[in-house]
């Protein structure tokens, strides 16, 4: 009979997977482990946090918090009192470090191993050990807890940040196989060690590979060319498969009775070639009001002849960093187009999260520095009017619906962070990204930006459960979320679940008789964390550009 507080686990996280990839090779036969995972337990759809990028929901699979709770929407700061949209700080552990199930379970003396988790830089203290995950300095170097740790772990990385960003199939094809091969070492070692009772490690291959790589596999896409197609079209797919080489080697390792899960944060699919300008629907209504005279061209051109340069003459980014804070501030307004904006006469503005989501925020008087909305009444009713008009927002050429789903902040996040998340948040549909123009709806999004990032993020990832005595056997789960797994991971080790935890046991994935005789229990709330309260910390100039880096080469920045 399976008790939780002996349950064991091993977690999986293949960053990016999705289903829409996975489902013809599960039925050709070639994922046979992850195949055999799902006939001998629970799996569905996963729905990422809003907006689904990696760094709002790796914390909330850490914390089963929402971004409100965190105040991580994206690797960088968002700061809507500057009309830039983000400030020049990045998101860090800091913001959640000693409030995630890791913490959890070293409380109640249960040990842990976390092996290259996004979001865990810098590390911190757990029961047991840590090696930071991406983003991180130096991609090549392990950062441990306990520090001494670094020196005996192998390498985990071939690459440099810079040498990752330009590399081509055969440079990701070696040093894919190589990490690979790394955790799968390190892993091995550690199991067989079998000093903890939950362990967890994430790659970033599938997520890397679809971002570079989409552009090969799908002739829809606008930079297909058949010749790389027949090359290169099996390359995503082969990472799969060696994926799930690793993941077969891992589980084989633990006993059947274990918690096994396999998850991704957020889903893939190709990068649109269309965008929709939010900024200049709301102008159209009424809402913005762009600069008149014959200066918004040539402001437009230069955003674009600023874009272009951030891609194609690197050595530019290394001169932003070390120019005034001044300057900074201008080539950022020129990049997000606020310089484009009368603010003085606009009510309300495009927010740039992470495809498919995008949000809008009103120009509110007391919060933004040229805010012209009265809070309250007015703040209300020019949302609503928004709300209200965005369910008739179409594309003009053939009436197809531009917004899936949309919604006042207070509907999606909740948490001491609630006012720094814009007023409305909204998915659009697939086919569109966003964009910052204020002159035409629907725009096309540059070849050259398409050939840097050629695949995307969607909403929906992937979740496999297995544990003989506590997972369900052949059944498909609906509606399960990423801030579901923290609560469902301490129920099944047996761990009281913090109760500001926002996720839910998913009880429908686990063996009746198990809830019958272990019912869930809730504990008191973990802290503040390492992060007082902030959303991110200050990294040393060094640790910055490394970071950055970090971020330049899966195109978040």
């Amino acid at each position: 009979m399976t008790k939780t507080g002996d349950t064991k686990a091993l977690i999986i996280g293949l960053d990016g997977a999705t289903f829409d990839l996975m489902d013809p090779l599960l039925a050709a036969g070639q994922l046979p482990h992850l195949a055999r995972l799902m006939a001998e337990g629970t799996w569905g759809r996963l729905r990422s946090v809003l907006p689904p990028n990696s760094a709002p929901a790796w914390a909330a699979f850490l914390t089963g918090k929402n971004p409100g709770r965190t105040g991580i929407l994206n690797f960088r700061i968002l700061d809507l009192r500057n009309y830039s949209g983000y400030a020049n700080r990045f998101a860090s552990s800091a913001a959640f470090a000693g409030q995630t199930f890791l913490d959890a379970l070293s409380q109640q003396g249960r040990g842990v191993l976390a092996y290259r988790v996004p979001m865990t830089y810098p590390v911190w203290p757990v029961q047991g050990v840590m090696v930071a995950g991406y983003p991180t300095p130096d991609r090549r170097r392990a950062y441990t807890f306990p520090p001494e740790l670094a020196d005996e772990l192998t390498p985990i990385a071939l690459h440099s940040h810079d040498e990752i960003l330009t590399a081509g199939v055969a440079e990701e094809r070696r040093n894919a196989d190589f990490e690979i091969e790394s955790t799968g070492e390190t892993m091995t070692r550690f199991l067989q060690a079998g000093e903890q009772d939950l362990y967890v490690c994430v790659s970033g291959i599938t997520d890397g590979y679809q971002h570079k790589f989409w552009k090969y596999i799908d002739p829809q896409h606008p930079l297909y060319d058949p010749a790389e197609g027949a090359r290169y079209g099996d390359i995503i797919a082969e990472a799969y498969r060696k994926l799930d080489g690793l993941v077969g080697r891992l589980v084989a390792q633990v006993g059947p009775d274990w918690l096994v899960m396999i998850l991704s944060d957020h889903g893939g699919g190709p990068r649109p070639a269309k965008a929709l300008n939010l900024n200049a629907w709301l102008q159209q209504q009424g809402w913005l009001r762009a600069q008149a005279g014959n200066a918004r061209p040539l402001r437009q051109a230069t955003r674009h002849l600023v874009d272009w340069a951030r891609f194609n003459l690197p050595f530019l980014d290394w001169a932003n960093r070390h120019l005034p804070e001044r300057i900074r501030a201008g080539i950022s307004e020129i990049k997000s187009g606020a310089g484009l904006i009368d603010w003085g006469k606009t009510r309300a503005f495009r927010v740039p999260l992470q495809y498919p989501a995008e949000g809008i925020e009103i120009n509110l008087r007391g919060r933004q520095p040229q805010g012209i909305v009265e809070p309250g009444a007015e703040y209300e009713a020019v949302r609503s009017a928004i709300l209200e008009a965005l369910q008739g927002l179409t594309d003009p050429e053939d009436g197809r619906p531009l917004v899936r789903e949309a919604y006042r902040r207070e509907e999606v996040y909740t948490g001491p962070f609630l006012e720094e998340m814009p007023d409305i948040v909204l998915l659009t549909d697939p086919a569109y990204d966003g964009g910052a123009g204020v002159d035409r709806l629907i725009t096309e999004v540059p070849l050259s930006f398409l050939a840097r990032r050629s695949g995307d993020h969607l909403m929906e990832g992937v979740l496999i459960l297995r544990g003989e005595g506590l997972v369900r056997r052949g059944q498909r789960i609906e509606g399960a979320t990423i801030t579901d797994l923290a609560p469902t991971i301490l129920y099944a080790l047996g761990c009281p679940i913090p109760r500001d935890m926002d996720g839910r046991v998913l009880t429908e994935a686990l063996e009746p008789d198990l809830l019958a005789r272990q019912p869930v229990v809730y504990g008191e709330p973990l802290g503040t964390g390492s992060g007082e309260g902030t959303a991110g910390q200050a990294y040393s100039d060094e640790d910055e550009a490394g970071i950055r880096k970090a971020l330049e080469g899966l195109g978040y920045i």
